[in-house]
């Protein structure tokens, strides 16, 4: 019955249609990942979605995976990023005030302030360590993720230039207490006050276990079943 199944055919597409569309309108972020193309962005080669044609996003891009190599000396992650022109570009893919967003372990998102090698690499690094992580991703705190992150991109905003010293831009003292208070307690998403802190206590966290071959360390220990605390 070849009509039948035309009318069947028709009803799914159909229905597979109108998911799409909601889709779309309630997780504008989600749609987007999947189909760039669809807001407007063009791709530039090697998962790079630009609402501009500009080689300076690869160059951006380029630079944000080496400082991530550089730290971890490979990279494992294969994200797809979505860099916006226009904050009307940037909040039609779902965006706010924050300057760039990463997606689990598959995308990330740069607004136009956000589209230079520091922020490109904090939201990588952070789509680095929870590939590396897996399903363990879930035991990192966020003021460790957030620390590590700040420390990858080498953000000078919230860390003194590295020069083989302390580089804490607080006194320790003052920021140690965010790994045992919950971190949302020192201030909403995106305070410089919470990057400050988190800093700080991962950059002497790191010092004090190696380098990066005690994370590397850590995020074995936790894929391995140990809890954070039981590998500091």
């Amino acid at each position: 019955m070849p009509k039948r199944r035309w009318i069947i055919t028709g009803v799914v597409a159909g229905l597979l249609g109108l998911a799409i569309g909601a889709t779309a309108v309630a997780a504008p972020s989600i749609a987007a990942i999947a189909c760039p193309q669809c807001y407007g962005l063009s791709s530039l080669g090697g998962g790079v979605y630009a609402e501009r044609d500009d080689e300076a996003y690869q160059r951006v891009v380029s630079a944000a995976e080496q400082r991530i190599r550089g730290f971890y000396g490979e990279r494992v992650s294969d994200a797809r990023v979505l860099i916006c022109a226009t904050e009307e570009c940037y909040r039609s893919i779902g965006g706010g005030g924050e300057k760039g967003q990463a997606f689990g372990r598959w995308a990330l998102r740069l607004s136009p302030a956000g589209a230079n090698e520091t922020i490109a690499t904090h939201e990588l690094a952070h789509i680095e360590l929870h590939k590396r992580l897996g399903s363990a991703y879930e035991s990192v705190p966020d003021w460790f993720d957030e620390g590590l992150a700040v420390l990858i991109s080498d953000d000078t905003r919230y860390l003194d230039p590295a020069n083989g010293g302390n580089r804490c831009r607080v006194p320790y003292e003052e920021a140690a207490p965010i790994t045992t208070v919950d971190w949302d307690t020192f201030g909403p998403a995106g305070s410089d006050r919470k990057y400050l802190l988190a800093a700080c206590v991962v950059t002497h966290w790191v010092d004090e276990h190696g380098g990066a071959p005690g994370v590397l360390t850590m995020i074995n220990d936790l894929r391995a079943g140990k809890r954070f605390n039981e590998v500091q």
